[in-house]
């Protein structure tokens, strides 16, 4: 046991200083116990999301099956979830296999494989999120493995603590850096950064003062929040997928308050990407989205803010009457009603005044005229 707790500890300490891969580490423990199968990977139970997967001495089909569906079906994340500090325990001690006999997982994932007994160590990560170290063998041997297998799951705990708490440290520096670069020169309207729970990371001056204000977004217990029922919902949903890199047809929300007009506009932030052989590649950045709010009511309160819009890019008045329509948190059939044409022709004067502008989509416009000065 000291010779296979020194071969994952050494594993452990070249995958954290870069002359490794992660992978090395279940492969070293799949190696010194035959039949088992060893897992290192990194889930947020929360938001279903699996950051990093890595299982040796498995069928490809079965850690594909795993990525796509069974991890997020596994009735043992009950347990792991409910741990708050740094656990080792046995499956037959803690949470027995048939305790999970009924569950998909185990009829057609688990069974099939005949590794239904487990030891495993969680390393508690950062909101919801927990590095997880696996061995898995037949329920047949599982008196002779869990022993011999607990006893090197201890003799490298404080390896695998002191490289999480590195990564986490790396990370941390990783996101901040993404999160300023984020909001530089975005200094003309309100820009935050949040994380798709609604934490909020950073904030320019004007984002601040926007929330010190409480019109338009507020801030509860760190989460930021849109001062309309609707719209909050919609920042919601759009905040979830962003953040897990889910396609949203939501870019650009707009809502009134009883202060006033708003345009929210998000946008998922690009992360770097980890190298394989790096430290991060276990807990690597964190995906977080940037915010625009704009004062609709503030940015119309000037007619002359709107002046340059003909001398910039050839709108003609009515054109300019149609972007002011829209400032002022109207849609597009509002503003038709407004200036008494119809639905189609506010809609091709809109694609005009897109052509002219060089935007593709309403949401880039506002935000364009938002800064005509």
């Amino acid at each position: 046991m000291a010779a296979i707790g020194a071969e994952v500890s050494a594993a452990i300490d070249a995958a954290t200083f870069g002359s490794g891969l992660w992978d090395e580490v279940p492969a070293a423990l799949s190696s010194a116990f035959p039949g088992a199968w060893g897992c290192l990977y990194n889930m947020n139970f929360a938001e279903s999301r699996l950051n990093f997967l890595s299982i040796q001495n498995m069928d490809p089909a079965f850690v594909r099956s795993l990525a796509d569906h069974f991890a997020y079906v596994n009735p043992w994340a009950a347990y792991w979830t409910s741990l708050t500090s740094t656990t080792i325990a046995a499956s037959e001690d803690v949470y027995p296999v048939r305790r999970i006999a009924k569950s998909e997982f185990y009829n057609d994932w688990l069974l099939p494989q005949n590794t239904e007994a487990a030891i495993g160590m969680k390393l508690v990560g950062e909101l919801d999120e927990a590095v997880h170290v696996l061995l898995h063998f037949p329920l047949s041997i599982s008196d002779v493995y869990e022993k011999a297998g607990l006893e090197i799951l201890r003799r490298v705990r404080g390896s695998f603590e002191r490289s999480v708490n590195l990564a986490r440290l790396l990370r941390t520096d990783a996101e901040a850096a993404v999160v300023e670069a984020a909001l530089v020169e975005r200094s003309r309207c309100a820009a935050f950064v949040v994380t798709g729970d609604r934490l909020l990371r950073e904030a320019n001056p004007m984002a601040e003062h926007l929330f010190s204000s409480g019109q338009g977004v507020a801030v509860h217990n760190g989460r930021c929040h849109l001062m309309d029922k609707d719209a909050d919902a919609h920042f919601g949903a759009a905040l979830e997928k962003l953040s897990t890199g889910t396609p949203t047809l939501t870019s650009r929300i707009a809502f009134r308050t009883a202060t006033g007009a708003w345009q929210v506009s998000v946008a998922g932030i690009p992360l770097p990407r980890p190298s394989p052989a790096g430290i991060m590649s276990l807990l690597p950045p964190r995906r977080m989205v940037l915010v625009l709010v704009v004062d609709l009511g503030l940015q119309c309160a000037d007619a002359a803010d709107l002046a340059s819009l003909p001398t910039l890019y050839g709108l003609t008045p009515s054109e300019v009457s149609f972007c002011r329509r829209l400032l002022l948190g109207e849609s597009v059939t509002d503003a038709a009603d407004q200036l008494g044409i119809t639905e189609g022709t506010a809609r091709t004067r809109l694609k005009a005044i897109l052509h002219k502008t060089d935007t593709s989509r309403q949401g880039q416009l506002m935000l364009l005229l938002s800064r005509v000065r």
